[in-house]
């Protein structure tokens, strides 16, 4: 992520620009003019944030039904209203009594007709099958419901915030994780093949978690998931970059104390404490177990991070010992096989309380991650690799 200061370059930060994530058509905001310019009035923004391009006052991202089937759901309820067909003909044919060779071949052509008829209102575009979804209005985003009801605030782009891209190990789901003042808000959607070859460029800016975790289900403040589709993410995720460069190298949350728990480019900030990511220091990833009460025991993954007098245990739970790869087929690529030995961790004894700074389990490899670039002490040279 590079910074500008005074319209000088650090020649440490300074680094290409990454391409655009949405490769293809981007679904098309409703007609509401362009502004003329950035208003005065905005708040100064750090200078990884200053390169702000102007944009529609208002852009619409649909967010699909709980009941849209993933990709190729369509395709093969075509294949099983085949069959049915099929059946319904051969019936017609060659059933002896009147009223099987009339009401079933009916009943079984009614019910390949609704397969095929669902099949393709699922085919219909997202604006037709849904008018809840994302509006990205001036600098805030909102999640707007079917009825009438005020709009729920995700996002207040004019302020500092970060995008955090988890995906599971095989990279058929992704969620973009909003942090801000406003709190944290998730996004989701799912890949096919196709879909993972047209957006390999922001699924490779992803880190993977266990495909079992509750927070890839994306659920919005409203109860229920906000689920885009691929162009429309990516969509949604150009047009934030756009306007903050640097937002998918941060997130910026609180710690159960109310302190600052945050991932800046080049710098982490835990527990009262700022560490260089740029500079060398030392970090390992375990796991511990405590008791809670007499019969119950939790299990929980740490990460110990020291640079010169400041040292701190990031903690939270462990969501499982192992990824469940089971019934996965083909390789997983170099960054999930990564990923995946960053949850890994050695068991050792609990870490002093004082220490310790609770953080929400779905940063814990997005953190690890940075840890794993920054250098090392010269006799500290292990690094997590695929």
């Amino acid at each position: 992520m590079g910074r500008e200061a005074k319209g000088q370059k650090d020649p440490l930060e300074a680094v290409a620009k990454p391409p655009p994530l949405a490769a293809h058509a981007k679904e098309p905001p409703p007609e509401t003019g362009w502004p003329a310019a950035q208003r005065a009035d905005e708040p100064a923004r750090d200078a990884d944030d200053a390169a702000v391009t102007l944009a529609p006052a208002t852009q619409w991202f649909d967010a699909l039904d709980r009941e849209t089937a993933p990709a190729g759901g369509a395709g093969s309820r075509r294949l099983w209203s085949i069959p049915l067909l099929v059946a319904a003909l051969v019936l017609a044919a060659a059933a002896r009594g009147p009223v099987v060779r009339a009401v079933v071949p009916l009943a079984l052509a009614a019910a390949a007709a609704a397969l095929l008829a669902r099949g393709r209102r699922q085919l219909l575009p997202p604006a037709q099958a849904s008018r809840r979804g994302l509006s990205l209005d001036g600098d805030r985003l909102l999640l707007r419901g079917k009825g009438d009801g005020a709009p729920h605030v995700l996002l207040a782009a004019r302020e500092r915030f970060g995008v955090t891209l988890l995906a599971t190990p095989r990279r058929d789901r992704v969620v973009a994780l909003l942090s801000s003042t406003a709190g944290i808000a998730s996004i989701g959607a799912a890949f096919d093949g196709p879909s993972r070859r047209t957006f390999a460029a922001l699924l490779d800016r992803a880190s993977v978690v266990s495909s079992d975790e509750v927070g890839l289900e994306a659920i919005g403040p409203d109860g229920e998931p906000i689920a885009l589709s691929p162009a429309a993410l990516a969509s949604l995720l150009d047009e934030l970059t756009r306007r903050a460069p640097g937002c998918l190298d941060r997130f910026l949350v609180t710690d159960a104390r109310g302190a600052t728990l945050g991932l800046d480019g080049r710098e982490l900030r835990a527990g009262g404490r700022v560490f260089d990511l740029a500079a060398p220091l030392e970090w390992r990833a375990f796991v511990f177990q405590e008791e809670l009460g007499q019969t119950i025991t939790a299990v929980y993954q740490g990460t110990w991070v020291r640079q010169g007098a400041s040292e701190v245990v990031l903690v939270c739970l462990l969501p499982a010992l192992a990824p469940a790869l089971d019934g996965m087929d083909g390789p997983l690529d170099r960054g999930a096989l990564r990923d995946l030995r960053l949850m890994q961790g050695t068991p050792e004894d609990p870490p002093p309380a004082e220490q310790r700074v609770a953080v929400d389990r779905l940063l814990m490899v997005p953190i690890r991650s940075a840890l794993d670039k920054a250098p090392r002490p010269a006799a500290h040279v292990y690094r997590a690799r695929a």
